[in-house]
């Protein structure tokens, strides 16, 4: 059977909350265009109509390609 680690102490690392409620509040007081709108989009709504149509149109091969192999 083996022995008990003894060699552990409890409460010799130490943390600095200052620091971390200093970086919270800083990075909550942040201030810039995304924080103001995050719904706004950086690529163009027509890259992104494009893309949402050929994820449709695989969408669409791919039920037709199941229902073809289904009905086998």
């Amino acid at each position: 059977m083996s022995e008990p680690d003894t060699h552990f102490s409890a409460g010799t690392e130490t943390t600095d909350t200052s620091r971390s409620t200093a970086e919270f509040r800083a990075f909550a007081d942040r201030s810039g265009s995304e924080a103001e709108q995050p719904w706004s989009m950086r690529a163009p709504v027509r890259k992104v109509a494009l893309l949402a149509g050929i994820i449709v149109a695989i969408a669409v091969v791919l039920a037709v390609l199941a229902l073809t192999v289904l009905n086998a």
